[in-house]
Parts: C-alpha cells; sequence; structure tokens
C-alpha cells in the first residue's frame, strides 16, 4: 500500500494523459476494395490528389482546372449538375467601408430521392484554397468527402429525399460563395438542413464543433448514426462567441438546423504550402466520412427531419461514444452530484474526518490551482508574444512541445498548491510570488489587467488556502463543492457548457461517496479495491480532459495558453486523494520543481525562432509597381525579416530593406527595398462623373485574381453600386473606403456613387497576379526550412487616379 501510496497520483496521471492522446488518434484509412455503399479514404484521395496539385485561389487560373475537374465527376456519378454563377459579398469591420466582392459559380450536384418535395439534405464543402497553398485538407479534404459520399449514397439509394451537395467558390475571400448561395440562390427553398465539411489542419479526428438552432433531435441522429462520433456542446457554446467563421455560418444566419465539422491537428499546414495531399493523414478524412455518411444516409431515409428542440448537452467519450441529453437531465444529474457531495460532506463532518474550515480550505484550493495555473501559463503568453501570423506560425512548427510543456507546467502548479496544502506551508511566499508573476505580465507588451487580476486572485487564495495543514478530505470535498457551483451555474447561464464540469464532478464524487461510505475497514482487501476504484475513476476522467484539453489548446491555446488551467483545476478533484498522498512526501516538492523545469524547456524550444525542413516557417517577398510614380518595390509583410527575404529585397544590389507605408495599402510600416522597374501589363483605371453620378470603372490586365479599390473623397458618396447592383459601402469624407474583388471580370468592374455639391475623391487600385515579372531578377529558390504565405511570389501593381468636380 505503502508503494501505491508513493506511485498512484504518477501511474494515474500518466494513463490518464496516454489515454487521453490515444483517444484522439483518427481511424485507420479504409481501402478502395471496401463495399461500395461504404466511405473509403483511398477512393476519396484521389479525388484529394487531382484538387490538391497547386494553389487554386478564387480567380486564379488553377480554379478553372479544379472547377473542370469537379464538374467532370459530378456528371459521371449521374447527378443533376449545374453551375451557378453569382456575385457574393462579406462586409468588413463596423465601419462599413471595407467591402469584399466576387465574381463567384458555385457547383451544385443533387442526388434525387423518392419524394422531391421533402425538405433536401444539404452537404456543403469549398473547392477554392488560399494563396500560396495546395489546400488539400482546407478544403480539398471536404470536397473529396463529398464526392464519396455522393457514390456511396448512390449506391445504397434510392431516398426518400433529396441530397444536395454545394461545392461552394470564394470561401477563403470572405464566404463570399456561401453568400451568393443563401442570399440569392433558387435552391435555398428546399434546404431543410446543412451539414458542412472543414479543416484547420491536415490531421487528427474530425469534430462536430458548431450546430444549428434547436439542435436536441438533431444531436441524437448524429449520436446514434455516426462512426467515432466526435464533439461537445461546450466547444459549439465557445464556438458562438468567436470571430471564427466558415460557410455554415451563413447556414446558421439564415436559421437552418446542421452540423459542421473540421479536423484541427498539425495546424502548421493550415493555409501553407504543407497543405499537400501526401502530407494529409489519410485517417482525418477516413473519421470526416465516417461520421457524415451514415448521418446524411439516416437524415436522407427519413420520412421527416427531425424536430427542433431544446439544444442538447453532450459529449463523445474518449471517441468511442456520445452521450446526448436535454437541460432537464443535466439539472437532475447536478442533483446526484450534490447528493453526493453533500453525503460526504456530512459523513466527513459527523465523523471527524474533516472540519468546516479545512472544507473551506479545500474550495480556495482548487480556486488557487485555477488561479496560479492560469497566472503561470498567461504570463507564459506574453512571453511568447505572438505580435502577428509570423510569430503565430513559427509556434506552430513546435506546436507539440508547446502543448505538452503548458500541460506540465499547469501540473506542477496544481502539485504545488497541493504538496502546500497537505504540507501546511506558510503562505508568505506563494502570496508575494503570485503578486510578482502577475506583475511580471505587465513587464511584457505594456500594460496587462488580466495578469494582474490573476496576480491579485492567487495571492488571495493563497491566503485562505494555505498557512494550516489540510487533510485529504477536506480538500477533496471543497474542490468539489467548488466545481459543483460553477456547474450550476454554467446550467443557467449556458447549459451547453456543463459537460466538462458536470462529469469530472460526478466521477470524482462517486470516488469520495466510495470512499467515505465504505472506507475506514482494516481489510486489506477492501481497501485495494477501493484503491484501484479511485484510481481507475481517476484514470477515466483525466484521460476525458486530457482529449478535451488537448484539442481546445490546439484551437485556442496560442493566443491564451491559459485556458489549460481550466482542465487542471476540473482534473484535481478526482485526483485529490492520490495527489495528497503523494504531496505528503518529502519527494514532492521536488517533483513539482523538476515537472515545472521540464514544462519550462518544453516551451523554451518551442519558442525558439525559425523553422525546420519537415516543418518550415513562413516567409513572404512580392514585386510591386507603382505605375503612378514609376517607381517599383519587392514588399515583405512580415514583422521580421529571415535570411532568405534579407537576401531576396535589395534584388541586383538595390536599397537596404527598410520599413516604410505604402498608403493606401499598405498603412502600417512594412519591409520594403527599391527595385528596377520592368515592364509589367497595366490594369485601365478611370474615374469619371456623368450628372450626379460618380463612376470608377478597372479593367484588369490579364491573369489579375483579385482587385482592391480604395477610395478617399473629400464630401460623403451616397447610393453606393457595384456594377450596376446596390451595395453597402459607406464613405466618409477624408478617409478612405475600400473595396477588395475577387475573380474581376476581364471586361471590368464598375463602382459607382451619388455626388452632391461640390467635391474631389483620390482612387487607387492595387491589382495581384501570380509569379513574379516576366523580366524582373528571379528570387532564389527558398531554402527547405522557408515557405511562401499569403501573397508572396505575385506582382502587384498599382496605379492611381482622381477627380474633382
Amino acid at each position: 500500500m505503502k508503494t501505491i501510496r508513493f506511485l498512484g497520483f504518477w501511474i494515474c496521471l500518466a494513463l490518464g494523459l496516454a489515454l487521453g492522446a490515444l483517444s484522439q488518434q483518427p481511424p485507420p484509412p479504409v481501402g478502395v476494395t471496401a463495399p461500395a455503399t461504404a466511405f473509403s479514404a483511398d477512393r476519396a484521395m484521389a479525388d484529394v490528389a487531382a484538387i490538391a496539385q497547386k494553389p487554386h485561389p478564387t480567380g486564379s487560373a488553377e480554379i478553372a482546372r479544379v472547377r473542370d475537374h469537379l464538374l467532370s465527376r459530378i456528371n459521371a456519378l449521374r447527378l443533376e449538375v449545374s453551375v451557378r454563377p453569382g456575385e457574393g459579398f462579406s462586409q468588413h469591420g463596423s465601419d462599413g467601408r471595407t467591402l469584399s466582392a466576387a465574381a463567384v459559380q458555385n457547383l451544385i450536384g443533387i442526388l434525387p430521392g423518392r419524394d422531391r418535395s421533402l425538405p433536401a439534405i444539404l452537404v456543403m464543402s469549398h473547392y477554392d484554397s488560399v494563396h500560396n497553398s495546395p489546400g488539400a485538407a482546407d478544403d480539398a479534404s471536404g470536397t473529396a468527402a463529398a464526392l464519396e459520399i455522393a457514390r456511396a449514397l448512390k449506391a445504397s439509394g434510392p431516398h426518400a429525399r433529396d441530397v444536395i451537395f454545394l461545392f461552394t467558390d470564394a470561401e477563403e475571400a470572405g464566404l463570399l460563395g456561401a453568400d451568393a448561395f443563401f442570399a440569392r440562390d433558387p435552391s435555398l427553398a428546399r434546404v431543410g438542413l446543412v451539414v458542412n465539411m472543414e479543416a484547420r489542419g491536415d490531421a487528427g479526428r474530425a469534430a462536430m464543433f458548431q450546430t444549428g438552432p434547436g439542435n436536441g433531435a438533431l444531436i441524437g441522429v448524429f449520436g446514434r448514426e455516426a462512426k467515432g462520433a466526435s464533439g461537445n456542446s461546450m466547444a459549439s457554446t465557445v464556438y458562438e462567441k468567436m470571430p471564427n467563421d466558415t460557410d455554415f455560418t451563413h447556414a446558421v444566419n439564415k436559421g437552418l438546423p446542421g452540423l459542421n465539422l473540421a479536423f484541427i491537428d498539425n495546424q502548421l499546414a493550415y493555409h501553407t504550402p504543407l497543405s499537400r495531399p501526401d502530407h494529409l493523414q489519410r485517417g482525418s478524412l477516413q473519421h470526416m466520412g465516417d461520421q457524415v455518411l451514415p448521418t446524411v444516409r439516416a437524415l436522407a431515409n427519413a420520412s421527416e427531419l427531425p424536430a427542433r428542440t431544446e439544444n442538447a448537452i453532450y459529449s463523445d467519450v474518449l471517441g468511442l461514444f456520445m452521450i446526448r441529453y436535454p437541460p432537464a437531465v443535466g439539472w437532475a444529474l447536478l442533483a446526484l452530484a450534490a447528493a453526493l457531495v453533500g453525503f460526504c460532506a456530512w459523513r466527513a463532518l459527523a465523523g471527524r474526518g474533516a472540519s468546516g474550515w479545512e472544507i473551506a480550505r479545500g474550495a480556495a484550493g482548487l480556486l488557487l490551482t485555477a488561479a496560479s495555473a492560469g497566472l503561470v501559463l498567461h504570463l507564459l503568453g506574453r512571453l511568447l508574444m505572438i505580435d502577428g501570423v509570423q510569430r503565430y506560425y513559427g509556434l506552430l512548427t513546435r506546436f507539440d512541445f508547446l502543448l505538452w510543456g503548458a500541460g506540465l507546467l499547469a501540473a506542477a502548479a496544481g502539485l504545488g498548491v497541493a504538496t502546500a496544502q497537505a504540507r501546511g506551508a506558510r503562505r508568505i511566499i506563494p502570496c508575494v510570488a503570485a503578486l510578482v508573476l502577475g506583475g511580471a505580465c505587465s513587464l511584457v507588451g505594456g500594460f496587462d489587467p488580466i495578469g494582474l487580476g490573476l496576480g491579485l486572485a492567487a495571492s488571495v487564495l493563497a491566503a485562505l488556502a494555505l498557512g494550516f495543514r489540510t487533510e485529504v478530505l477536506g480538500a477533496w470535498i471543497g474542490g468539489m463543492i467548488v466545481v459543483l457551483l460553477l456547474a450550476i451555474a454554467a446550467q443557467v447561464l449556458a447549459p451547453g457548457a456543463t459537460v466538462m464540469l458536470t462529469w469530472p464532478l460526478l466521477v470524482a464524487a462517486v470516488g469520495a461517496a466510495l470512499v467515505i461510505g465504505i472506507g475506514g475497514t482494516r481489510d486489506k482487501r477492501v481497501a485495494l479495491a477501493l484503491t484501484t476504484v479511485v484510481g481507475l475513476l481517476a484514470i477515466l476522467s483525466t484521460a476525458q480532459l486530457a482529449a478535451w484539453g488537448g484539442w481546445t489548446f490546439a484551437g485556442v491555446g496560442l493566443m491564451e495558453p491559459a485556458v489549460l488551467a481550466v482542465f487542471a483545476m476540473l482534473a484535481a478533484p478526482a485526483l485529490s486523494p492520490l495527489a495528497h498522498d503523494f504531496a505528503a512526501t518529502r519527494w514532492a516538492w521536488r517533483a513539482a520543481g523538476i515537472m515545472a523545469l521540464v514544462g519550462v524547456a518544453l516551451t523554451a524550444n518551442a519558442a525558439r525562432l525559425g523553422g525546420e525542413p519537415s516543418r518550415p516557417a513562413i516567409t513572404q517577398a512580392l514585386h510591386v509597381a507603382d505605375l503612378s510614380t514609376g517607381k517599383a518595390w519587392r514588399v515583405a509583410g512580415l514583422t521580421r525579416l529571415d535570411a532568405w527575404t534579407r537576401a531576396v529585397l535589395p534584388d541586383d544590389g538595390g536599397s537596404e530593406p527598410r520599413q516604410q507605408a505604402l498608403a493606401p495599402f499598405w498603412k502600417n510600416p512594412v519591409w520594403m527595398s527599391e527595385t528596377r522597374v520592368v515592364p509589367v501589363a497595366s490594369p485601365q483605371l478611370t474615374v469619371d462623373r456623368a450628372e450626379d453620378r460618380l463612376l470608377i470603372r478597372l479593367i484588369p490586365a490579364p491573369g489579375a485574381e483579385l482587385v482592391s479599390l480604395r477610395l478617399r473623397p473629400s464630401t460623403p458618396l451616397s447610393q453606393p453600386r457595384l456594377n450596376g447592383r446596390p451595395i453597402t459601402l459607406a464613405t466618409q469624407a477624408g478617409e478612405w473606403s475600400s473595396l477588395t474583388y475577387h475573380a474581376p471580370d476581364p471586361n471590368g468592374i464598375t463602382l459607382s456613387f451619388s455626388t452632391a455639391g461640390p467635391g474631389q475623391v483620390e482612387v487607387a487600385a492595387l491589382e495581384h497576379r501570380d509569379g513574379w515579372p516576366t523580366l524582373a531578377k528571379a528570387p532564389p529558390p527558398k531554402p527547405a526550412d522557408l515557405m511562401a504565405f499569403g501573397m508572396s511570389d505575385k506582382t502587384a501593381v498599382l496605379v492611381r487616379g482622381g477627380l474633382s468636380w
């Protein structure tokens, strides 16, 4: 028993973390010889390979090839095929002065059902990529999965209702294809439910991270039908508050029910050249199909679509199955947890196993675990200094080191608090340390009220939790009371969030009730059985929280590592008795210190600048020709210059790179080096006025992928129109307004406004096309540890105009 008391915490922690990590592995891909009605990732990979040969952003020559491939595949599947040309729009910012638009070509393939009057299922993915990324994951994987799903459904059909496969254009440009469909396509009237497939990495399990309104019955279908269903209502609740968007956002805005799925591991491949077919984890594609195909098949065969019912509380359990229930059941589970915790508190107090003050210190101790782990990890986030996309992707090159390093720091903070309580440590050093760390957060990046608040909270909680020895029952019960109160608050404010609170609480409460109800026996076999049960419950709780925590950290952890503090706090109650046993030994402080040192070493390794051949860093350089001044520059929009960019920008002994602005397109200073002028094709910009209408017309040069128009009037303009269509684009005297148009018509675009009284306007247009100018000196090849990002390796042509009236 002494060995178990000494090693139990570490065995349960290690097994829990390992099981949690294992549960996040996708299934193996299914081969091409699978039954015709099954989803095969290996079959779908043929389409991924065909689509993701090269970057294919909206407006590029390559996307026309991808479109032709999709049309031939839809025709080969004998679906009802149509091309839906149109325009999509997206407003940015709160002042209304920034608008994105595109000429889009959405593709639709319809698998007819037996009763075509029934509401249809819409399966959606997008077939464009960002610049400089082949887009094998985002979203060739979703597009290929849709084709494989259509093939499998056709093999098992016909079904009760139509299934519409929508392949949107210009998602990466601002969900513009989805805007065109959900705002103006007549097929929308037939849609009853939407399933969207996306990716934000190129590995890991596919999770259902967002649903539409009234999802209770739909989650029931998904949980029953999807193979290896993954997702939880906490993620969906949090995602609703985040600024992130996918095409599914338009479906939600229309009030349509549905499911949104994506895989997000290995985000270094997100929007980068690494997103190649050979780099995509085939098991991720398989898991996407394993969930979507059976769910869509069940919905397509249903006589009625799931009714809109109260939103469900749900989660997968280690990727094996899904639990789901309405909020009323959530209240019942909390009542059960409250009864168990109340029983434990009553028996502990009645039997003098713990005093009221010990339970109060236990509650303060759990809050101290959250505050101290949050403080340390928040300071870590400040030290990482994510000041832009370059630093963000730099951390993604060694993301696993950062995840495990942050996890160890959170665990070290929790073990440190448990040790301090078990030993009755004095208050003064932890209180001062918390204040120092809180103040240190403001030394990096300016004044930080969050860091100061965490430091103050940790200091106050240390004063409340420490100074006296707290025995195991006091720490255990006090911690459970805190989680219970948090769960009740969440059940009132955001029921979907309770899934990550209620179940760890129930697991801990069951273990505590067994120990308190049966404990005290002298029968070693019973004592060993109780210890085994407590250990197994701790492993289960730790594994599930590790799975939740790893997925959450992948989503938001780089911007705020302190998110892991929540999972450290929730893991503590189940681990509390085991941690307390170890904390009472002389090895506890040393172990916490070693964990902290290893965590610091791992995060320091993750923070190193530069990439590696297998995980390159991002770089950028493009040619900018200003035809209005007769000058040209090589420009890099990233914060720091690597050796390759420093060599590329000067171009044949040109000026050394320096940071300067080039209004109105680069308002903030970027790295620029003046280079020799070479011939480039010029867009034709004209600014004219007919009666009271200001007409700004741009005819793009051949090969233009997108154009950006900026205008600065001396007086506000009204009634904006784009190619004759009314749009929303505000203007303000003396300020720039912006229109970015993707895939511009070769015949030109016309932006017009009504004017009143005398005035003047400045206009600038910037056109992007792929590749360097023909007569410019080509840059040397990038080293293996660098990869192009964003608008790198393109030619941007700037022209200006204006008019007074």
